[in-house]
């Protein structure tokens, strides 16, 4: 193919994959382009989206590593002062992840060419010493400024505060932060400390300036709500790329078929320094691609901006039948929309994929535990509770007391012998991440009543639901909202009463988190999701089937549980 048309034939896809190109810049202006994903949790493949068109749900798969790949280069033929950017968490979340511990992750970034990434809390799941082996790996600085490892040895060195990237003659400073949650939901060691978030940004904001730095991104793991009290208390500023909070930021293109931004992309702030403040970030997994570009007068004030969110989908099905009814059936309604392109995958990075999954196959088969006796799915009795105290032990850093999991979550019971790591995953195949939600004793007991309802409503059976750290009597011959009585928490192997007024932290199931089957407490005259009526609520990022094969791998053997948690009334 000539070379001259090829880079026109790139540039007309970038084009029409973001839906904008920049014309009528002013001679004394400078634009760059910064693109960026964030919480990929070794998402390679794509990942599925719930969708709605012509009022009909259905299921398609967006991002995935090759198909970014592809996306990438035809965003770098087309811009020429462009950043590619992770705003952290790219450990944690498949059996990728598990298998290669990020190192697969980082062989397909480097390709990508990214400029940066900041360290998320699930980089240090695995402690120092896999993240310094995804450092060495990588080809791009990793950064954060209010990490303090000093006293951590196989850390040091390998992070730095900043970055400063020179693009056609001016400088441009990259600075990170990581969420101070960090050492209550993940693993850093003692060595490792988090500093105060806005006076360590406001550092490396002040060291970039005085090295003559007037273009500054924040690339910051600390959820977008924090980003936005970040933009407005720092000065000097200009950009913040964020995760950590799985955020959905967009217009009514993405609302039109059933996703739900939660602000603009991008969301305008106006600063400490009375300058605009640009807030952007990119959900999740990879299954979209932010791209922002920022034109600045010779100051470093931003003067305009053009940006808009992608959902990378690969063009063709990618082993998933749930998919091939809309790629069969006429996809106007969802390609015609300006957030939505379909995408040929890379094919140096298929071929790169194709190869690491072919030992997950071996690693599947893995056995991780000997179940001594069959667990079958019953009320405190089967996988169920064991599920529940994996999710309770994870997360009890994180104050958490109570451990939740409906029984519809528990997909298979286990036979007696050999337990492997693809018995774990037919077992919990949702792959949700874990909750930490603050409610009232009285919420608790309210969403248990509903969710009961709501199976005895459902299946005409007798329901039951799995929990740690928490014990009731249910009595079925009540009506609803009175089957649930003598409610106890767990401390230090003493159960004590369930105080209605007071405030417990629960871990459940992103699924329970929003409302599934039924568990919802009552907020006024209508029944919430817990996740809306919680005073606090942290995604963990943990996966619970994740969770579990780290739980059964250290327990070695399983048996049924003799524990009453859950008592019926006779």
């Amino acid at each position: 193919m000539d070379t001259a048309f090829k880079g026109m034939r790139i540039v007309i896809i970038a084009a029409v994959l973001f839906g904008f190109l920049t014309f009528g810049i002013a001679d004394d202006t400078y634009t760059i382009s910064i693109a960026h994903i964030n919480d990929t949790h070794s998402h390679l493949e794509p990942s599925s989206i719930s969708l709605t068109y012509n009022s009909s749900p259905f299921v398609v798969r967006a991002g995935g590593f090759p198909w970014i790949t592809s996306a990438m280069t035809a965003l770098r033929e087309s811009r020429s002062n462009l950043l590619f950017l992770h705003a952290g968490d790219v450990f944690t979340g498949t059996v990728y992840f598990s298998k290669y511990q990020g190192l697969a992750d980082v062989d397909f970034l480097n390709p990508m060419h990214l400029d940066a990434m900041t360290t998320g809390n699930h980089e240090f799941d695995k402690g120092p010493s896999v993240l310094a082996e995804f450092i060495k790996k990588a080809a791009f600085p990793v950064v954060s400024a209010n990490l303090e490892i000093s006293t951590e040895s196989q850390l040091y060195g390998l992070i730095k505060p900043y970055t400063i990237i020179e693009k056609n003659g001016r400088k441009i400073g990259i600075a990170g932060l990581t969420t101070t949650e960090t050492p209550y939901i993940s693993k850093p060691g003692k060595s490792v400390k988090f500093n105060d978030i806005i006076k360590s940004a406001q550092t490396a904001v002040s060291a970039l300036t005085t090295q003559g730095v007037n273009i500054i991104v924040i690339l910051s793991h600390i959820g977008y709500d924090n980003d936005l009290v970040l933009a407005r208390t720092l000065s000097g500023v200009d950009v913040i790329v964020g995760g950590h909070s799985h955020t959905l930021l967009g217009d009514n293109a993405l609302s039109q078929v059933g996703l739900h931004p939660a602000g603009p992309y991008p969301t305008e702030v106006c600063a400490a320094d009375n300058t605009t403040v640009l807030v952007v970030t990119a959900w999740e997994f990879g299954k979209i691609l932010g791209l922002t570009d920022i034109d600045f007068d010779a100051d470093g004030r931003i003067i305009s901006y053009r940006g808009g969110q992608t959902v990378i989908l690969p063009d063709t099905p990618v082993n998933t039948p749930e998919t091939t009814e809309f790629y069969e059936s006429d996809r106007t309604g969802i390609t015609s929309n300006p957030r939505f392109q379909l995408v040929k995958e890379d094919p140096v990075a298929a071929q790169k994929l194709d190869n690491y999954t072919a030992p997950i196959k071996g690693f599947m088969s893995e056995t991780i535990a000997y179940a001594e006796e069959p667990l079958k799915r019953a009320n405190n009795h089967g996988p169920g509770p064991i599920i529940t105290d994996s999710i309770l032990q994870k997360t009890a850093a994180s104050g958490a007391v109570i451990a939740i999991m409906n029984a519809g979550g528990v997909r298979i019971d286990l036979p007696k012998g050999n337990i492997s790591i693809a018995d774990a995953y037919s077992l919990m195949p949702f792959n949700n991440t874990i909750y930490v939600l603050k409610l009232k004793g009285s919420q608790i007991k309210d969403a248990i009543e509903s969710t009961i309802e709501f199976q005895i409503s459902k299946d005409k059976k007798p329901p039951f639901l799995y929990a740690s750290g928490l014990g009731f009597t249910l009595d079925l011959s009540k009506p609803k909202g009175q089957r649930v009585k003598d409610m106890e928490i767990k401390i230090k192997q003493t159960y004590v009463p369930v105080r209605m007024n007071t405030f417990y932290k629960i871990a459940v199931s992103e699924y329970i988190a929003k409302g599934g089957d039924g568990f919802m407490p009552s907020q006024g005259t209508e029944a919430v999701s817990p996740l809306k009526a919680a005073s606090s609520a942290v995604d963990t990022g943990f996966i619970d089937s994740e969770v579990f094969i780290e739980y059964i791998r250290a327990l070695k053997t399983l048996k049924n549980p003799v524990e009453l948690r859950i008592r019926m009334s006779q």
